[in-house]
């Protein structure tokens, strides 16, 4: 499905968004590849330390990233510090600034580089750094506000 070529025309002409729909989901795919592992509620929560209702609860207040694949929600694994075994610093406010957005906007925004960053994904910052100055710029750029 996510292979725009092997779609066609035919299916193209029975319904015009299906290539969209295609790219989609090959982008989503390839998301899931760039963030590792993606973890049942149940896995989050023993990585971190809390239940597994917990874990639905945090993703329900926007605090934790969850993606709905068939019937359940996942968590990418890179959310997590494995370490400290908590979720990365800083995250829970890059959540809050990009409330309303969908969490594979989310997981794009996190991983992709950009040259606020100094060619680094806002998630090595995070990793990194936690929140800074640069990372709430970006935010607010990508939000359309850039003067806040």
């Amino acid at each position: 499905m996510s292979d725009g070529e092997a779609i066609g025309p035919a299916i193209s002409l029975l319904d015009p968004l299906a290539p969209l729909i295609a790219r989609n989901a090959g982008h989503r795919l390839e998301l899931l590849e760039r963030c590792g592992a993606t973890l049942t509620a149940e896995q989050a929560g023993k990585l971190i330390g809390i239940s597994r209702q917990a874990i639905d609860k945090r993703r329900r207040s926007g605090t934790l990233i969850g993606l709905r694949q068939g019937g359940s929600w996942h968590y990418p694994q890179c959310q997590f510090d494995e370490q400290r075994h908590e979720v990365i610093a800083g995250l829970p406010r890059l959540l809050e600034a990009m409330r309303g957005s969908s969490p594979w906007v989310i997981l794009d925004f996190l991983l992709a580089p950009d040259q606020t960053l100094n060619g680094r994904t806002p998630l090595e910052v995070l990793r990194a750094e936690g929140w800074t100055g640069d990372l709430d710029r970006l935010v607010r750029i990508e939000h359309g506000d850039g003067f806040a």
